[in-house]
Formats: C-alpha cells, structure tokens, sequence
C-alpha cells in the first residue's frame, strides 16, 4: 500500500506566481510504536495505521490481542523485537509519565524512561531506523513559557529529569532521532487518570472531595491526534530525504 500526502509547491514564471497542492506519494513502510496501549501510543497507532504504514504495536502491563507485550527494561528483548520488526521509524512512547510514581520508585523510573531509551536508540541506529523520541514540557522549570527547543532546561521533579536523561541517552546512542518535547495531552481516554486533564473529572463529579488548582501554572495542552499527525509526516518526510540521498 502507498501513502499519500498533501504538499504545497510555490512555482514562480515572469509576472505570476501559483500555489499548487500535490500528492507526496510514501513507500510502504513499517513502524514500531512503544507504548502503544498509553493515551498517545493508541493515536500515534491509528495514525500510521490509517495512512498505509505495516504498523508494530508493542505494550507490557495493558498488552492486548493487537499489541505485542515486551519488557522495555530487559536489553535483549528490546534487541529481539527491533530485529524481527525491522522497522523503517519507531516511535518511543512508552515511559512512566506519573510525577507521583516517578517521586516513589525512582529506580524504576530510571530504569524505563532513561536505560530502555539508551536500549531503543542504539538497536535502532544499528538497523538504520528513523527515531522519535516522546519526551515532555517538564524538561523545564515552568518559569517562562512558551519554551522552544534551544532554551535551557531545568527540571524540577525526578520525571522531568529522567525525560531529560532519556533524550541525552537517545541522542548520544541515535545522533539522527528527533526528540518532541510534548506538553500536557489529553484525547480519547480509556480511563480518566490517562490524562491530567481529565483526571479532575473524577474529584469534582464526588462533591465530598475539594479539587485544588492553582492560579498560576500554565498549560498548553494539546490533542494526541496532532501529536500523532506530527510523528508520521516526520517519519514520512525523513524517509524520502533519506531515499534521496
């Protein structure tokens, strides 16, 4: 199955100028997504999906008929899955994204989101896959956003700093990846604690419980879908460069 894209072309003749949309026509190619049960992982799924790619699914705890069950923390496996995949991009979704989990098993939490990046990346460099590396707004400090990517990052909490280990480990391992420094996300839940924005549903629908914000943190939230949209035309364009020369 081929892929199509929309892509705008500017063509420029004495006196006119024209704006023409065309089809980008993408090979069939395979992706292999980590973290493919999460909130994110499940979009980023039905987005290749949907557009013409062989699509790899792989989850652990919430692994289903559809995604395969792998344990990111165990070197050899990751090896394996890579391997036998031979993925043309993948996608790494999966981490332990909980602040509160992360502050309370801080080994597990090194283990899963900096140890099995470094494993990802260095398998996925070896095959020559394109890499995208899901890490989070929380790389910063919160003290002056909007953030771009050249600013200096100053996590505050044990999950930023993991995030933050986990795109060094990446791109030491993988120098082509592409690191997305996503914010607070939100889409089609399974349950209400898959998203922050969410999750205060389940506190005010129980009048008994107070639910506490504050006044001054800014968000930016953004929708899976837009996420996913933005993984799969970075999978597609790095392809065609890379079938370019």
């Amino acid at each position: 199955m081929v892929g199509k894209e929309k892509e705008l072309q500017i063509h420029f003749s004495p006196g006119f100028v024209r704006l023409l949309e065309v089809d980008l026509h993408v090979p069939d190619k395979r992706v292999l997504i980590t973290g493919a049960t999460g909130l994110l992982g499940r979009a980023v799924y039905k987005e290749f999906l949907d557009n013409g790619w062989d699509t790899v699914g792989y989850g652990y705890k919430r692994a289903r008929p559809k995604f395969e069950k792998v344990n990111l923390l165990d070197p050899e496996a990751v090896r394996q899955i890579i391997q036998d995949v031979k993925p043309h991009a993948v996608i790494h979704c999966a981490a332990e994204r909980r602040p509160d989990v992360a502050e309370s098993q801080p080994e597990y939490t090194r283990q899963l989101n900096v140890c099995s990046s470094g494993y990802i990346a260095k398998e996925s460099a070896e095959i020559g896959a394109f890499l995208i590396y899901m890490s989070t707004d929380y790389v910063f400090d919160g003290s002056h956003p909007p953030y771009r990517e050249n600013d200096t990052p100053n996590p505050l909490n044990l999950y930023g700093k993991t995030k933050l280990e986990g795109e060094r480990i990446v791109l030491q391992n993988h120098p082509g990846a592409a690191v997305l420094r996503v914010p607070l996300l939100y889409g089609k839940v399974e349950k209400l604690e898959e998203s922050s924005a969410t999750a205060l549903f389940a506190k005010v629908q129980c009048h008994s419980i107070a639910a506490y914000i504050d006044h001054w943190g800014q968000k930016f939230p953004t929708h899976v879908d837009d996420v996913a949209r933005v993984c799969r035309q970075l999978a597609e364009r790095r392809i065609q460069l890379k079938a370019l020369g």
